[in-house]
């Protein structure tokens, strides 16, 4: 059976792996990533999609819902930074 996700496009080229967002986090705590905070969210949320339904270790259910909150985290933040008609027109 064929797995297809609608994955969101996002700048950051690495596997979706508990590896990788450790490496992007440690990237953003450092302050040298060379992605946008934005692409960082829509990385998350594909990660969250690719392991919905799977059984998974206890260290990748801990990095999913880590992604899973980073990126409820970015909705919120839109949602907090600005008005309904601003989202519905805003380019990111």
């Amino acid at each position: 059976m064929t797995v297809s996700w609608n994955l969101n496009k996002t700048s950051i080229n690495l596997p979706y792996s508990y590896e990788s967002l450790v490496e992007l986090l440690t990237r953003i705590s450092k302050n040298v990533n060379n992605f946008s905070h934005y692409d960082f969210a829509k990385w998350c949320d594909n990660f969250t999609m690719v392991f919905d339904e799977a059984k998974l270790s206890p260290i990748v259910e801990i990095a999913v819902t880590v992604a899973r909150n980073i990126e409820c985290q970015w909705d919120l933040f839109l949602v907090n930074s600005y008005s309904l008609k601003d989202l519905e027109n805003i380019d990111l």
